[in-house]
């Protein structure tokens, strides 16, 4: 039986171009804002703190995102916070022999009520499903779903 401390958001897909392009697509504020929050930042750096904003406008809502680890082209670590405790998000990006890449996304650290981090647990899957499926639009095809922004 898993306990809800350990308890981790997951998801993964494949897409087919470069680590190097997977890695951009997030760590390049431009691209990411193309499919996912909306960012005015010079691209991340490790160590240094962004404000990543969910929508465009100028009530645009606002949270920190700490940048804790960039390993170019295989591993992006940030902290957030999420229900009032701070998550820890990883993207791993994989090579594969045909030169596509594995993306996985996970976030751990969910704190609260055993309901509470299960709720948590599930919501950020769902999203981070949509995020992947939005980037891969967007790497493999150009096109920018807004996924993010026609969340319902």
């Amino acid at each position: 039986m898993i306990h809800p401390d350990n308890l981790s958001a997951r998801a993964g897909i494949r897409v087919r171009r470069p680590c190097e392009e997977v890695f951009d697509a997030f760590a390049d504020s431009r691209a990411m804002s193309k499919f996912w929050f909306t960012r005015r930042d010079d691209g991340l750096k490790e160590g240094e703190s962004v404000t990543w904003y969910l929508g465009s406008g100028d009530e645009a809502i606002s949270f920190d995102v700490r940048v804790v680890e960039l390993n170019r082209p295989n591993r992006i670590v940030i902290e957030w916070e999420n229900g009032g405790a701070m998550t820890r998000v990883t993207w791993a990006i994989a090579p594969t022999e045909a030169g596509d890449s594995i993306l996985t996304i996970e976030e751990s650290g969910f704190a609260g009520t055993r309901e509470a981090i299960v709720a948590r647990a599930l919501d950020s899957t769902g999203g981070f499903n949509q995020v992947i499926v939005a980037a891969k639009a967007l790497i493999e095809h150009g096109i920018a779903l807004n996924v993010v922004a026609d969340h319902a």
